[in-house]
């Protein structure tokens, strides 16, 4: 499976530099050898879309499952190498999804960096980040409390191997926080920002 992952590496950078021809022989020999690989179906997919050939490409997409997640997924890795391109795929899961706050807040973080300031504004208006809030930073927060709590209170019964497990629970979980409470902040500010 390290080989295909590298062969998909080599594939996405011909894709990222257009260079297609490259990158739809790599494809076409990968799926030859690995037919159940859904990613390069969707990346043929994609190839054949950019280089103008939609019907074929529908074909592709139908046999990769959830464009939708590779889409998303495409954009943000397109971000830095191609903003223009990684625009087009942002919008097209922001008209399949409406309410994905990660689309909108990447869209609109991608617009300020282009200039699109309207864009901008538009994309984290529609932000809810007290959702992301809530199950980004309360929700990992009480269930911190509760472990250290538990853990307090197998400390007091004498159940330490127990307790030690709990207590790594709480760390592994104030990691959590730490991972995804700066997103959640992050969007609330860029709504205030853009009012």
């Amino acid at each position: 499976m390290e080989a295909v992952g590298k062969l998909l590496e080599t594939i996405l950078t011909h894709y990222e530099k257009k260079d297609y021809t490259s990158a739809e022989k790599l494809l076409d020999d990968l799926l030859v050898s690995h037919p159940n690989f859904h990613r390069a179906w969707f990346l043929k997919g994609v190839i054949l879309e950019e280089t103008g050939r939609n019907d074929e490409a529908g074909k592709y997409y139908e046999k990769a499952g959830n464009c939708f997640t590779l889409w998303f997924r495409l954009a943000m890795q397109l971000r830095e190498v191609d903003p223009q391109r990684a625009m087009g795929y942002f919008d097209r899961v922001s008209e399949m999804d409406k309410n994905n706050n990660m689309i909108w807040f990447y869209k609109g973080m991608l617009s300020e960096r282009l200039g699109n300031i309207e864009e901008a504004r538009r994309c984290f208006r529609l932000l809810s980040p007290l959702r992301e809030i809530f199950s980004r930073i309360i929700i990992p927060s009480g269930f911190m409390v509760f472990l250290i709590i538990g853990a307090v209170m197998m400390i007091k019964r004498n159940e330490l191997a127990l307790s030690l497990v709990v207590i790594a629970s709480a760390v592994f979980c104030m990691f959590w926080l730490k991972r995804d409470a700066g997103q959640a902040v992050q969007m609330l500010v860029k709504k205030k920002q853009y009012r």
